[in-house]
């Protein structure tokens, strides 16, 4: 009979510890490949929506605001009040700095709040071909507008007002039709009504000018600052000012997540090797008996430290395998609560190996002091249990 059949069958009698040490290690490891594999997909989320976007400048009217306060105690802080718009040649003047041909993206709004069905709601004004390169993760039912008089509303006001597709909406009691609905998209966009810069300006009664100005430059911090800097000495009275990104804000919370993950993970493969260990050094404490016996009858040393640490190893691989699977599809099932970052979960044969082998290699050092311990057991204690 080989090694590997005799460690089969001690397997096989010890059913309530095999399903106590499998069930340990894998929900250690289902546990460990559910979070590498959110924290992956979702760093690859945040990194795609920076790349796509670069950096981002936000280019405004310079506003003056003041606070109030009662006896000390501040009641309204950061009013503004001589609000302007920025000038009609704001775009053009853009164009002309001097890295202009490394400006992806320029994006002037036209925006104000409006009366629709009795309620205010923000309209804003933009171009939409620039629009949708500045946010390609926007995803919508219907298109967006390309004439004069059409709309896209956000996911809240459509949640509110329930317009249908080529349905009429009447803000500040122009009428304008809906061809787009823009879907959730857990930002300021869900509760806006957008449509074009010439719309935007007949519904505000804003003739000239625009709101602000949205630019993104290549992935590039020191050619951010130098169009920063150029902009605010061609624009006077106009605040020039990078703007961080929520995709830059959710690089930040990915990696607390990612040290999160780390440091479970650690504790569960802690706590994965001493089941194991304690496990194995209690079957090891039962089976003094048989290992004796098999001393006794010509097994080496390096025998019974093979079968129990093929013990361990098939335990390992079988619960790594296990707990693999499981993961996967408990990050597949818990992706859509992510709803933010748009996770795509996909299958990571390297992240598979790496935890078999993590598995089977940690199985086998917990087991290592058991294993020699039994090895080490007297043929003489055979005699006491004949």
């Amino acid at each position: 009979m080989q090694l590997r059949d005799i460690a089969l069958k001690n397997l096989q009698r010890r059913k309530i510890k095999l399903l106590f040490m499998v069930f340990g290690i894998f929900f250690g490891i289902a546990t460990i490949v559910t979070l590498f594999t959110l924290t992956g997909a979702m760093e690859q989320s945040v990194n795609r929506k920076i790349s796509e976007t670069g950096i981002k400048l936000a280019v405004s009217p310079e506003t003056e605001s003041a606070s109030f306060s009662v006896g000390g105690i501040p009641v309204v802080s950061g009013v503004s009040y001589d609000v302007t718009d920025l000038p009609a040649d704001t775009p053009e003047v853009i164009r002309s700095v001097t890295d202009a041909e490394k400006i992806r993206v320029i994006a002037p709004k036209v925006m104000g709040m409006a009366a629709m069905e009795g309620a205010r709601v923000l309209l804003v004004g933009v171009d939409f071909e620039s629009e949708l390169k500045l946010k390609p993760w926007w995803d919508m039912v219907g298109s967006s507008p390309v004439r004069e008089g059409q709309a896209l509303v956000g996911s809240r006001v459509a949640d509110k007002y329930r317009p249908s597709l080529g349905s009429a909406i009447k803000v500040n009691g122009q009428k304008l039709t809906v061809t787009g609905i823009l879907k959730e998209t857990g930002e300021e966009e869900d509760g806006i009504v957008f449509t074009g810069i010439a719309s935007a300006r007949k519904v505000l009664d804003k003739p000239e000018g625009y709101s602000f100005v949205e630019i993104t430059t290549e992935r590039d911090d020191a050619l951010a600052a130098r169009v920063s800097g150029e902009l605010s000495k061609k624009l006077p009275d106009t605040r020039v000012r990078v703007i961080k990104e929520a995709s830059e804000a959710r690089q930040e919370l990915v990696e607390r997540f990612s040290r999160f993950s780390l440091v479970v993970s650690l504790v569960m493969a802690v706590i994965a090797v001493l089941i194991i260990a304690s496990t194995i050094t209690a079957s090891v404490n039962e089976r003094t008996r048989e290992i004796g016996i098999l001393r006794a009858i010509g097994f080496r040393k390096g025998h019974i430290t093979r079968i129990i640490l093929l013990e361990a190893g098939i335990i390992s691989g079988i619960s790594a395998v296990a707990g693999y699977f499981a993961g996967m599809g408990a990050a597949w099932l818990t992706a859509p609560l992510f709803a933010d970052f748009q996770l795509s979960i996909s299958w990571n044969p390297l992240l598979g190996a790496a935890v078999l082998t993590g598995a089977v290699a940690a199985g086998l050092l917990a087991s290592l002091y058991p294993a020699s311990k039994a090895a080490k057991l007297d043929p003489a204690e055979a005699l006491r249990f004949i």
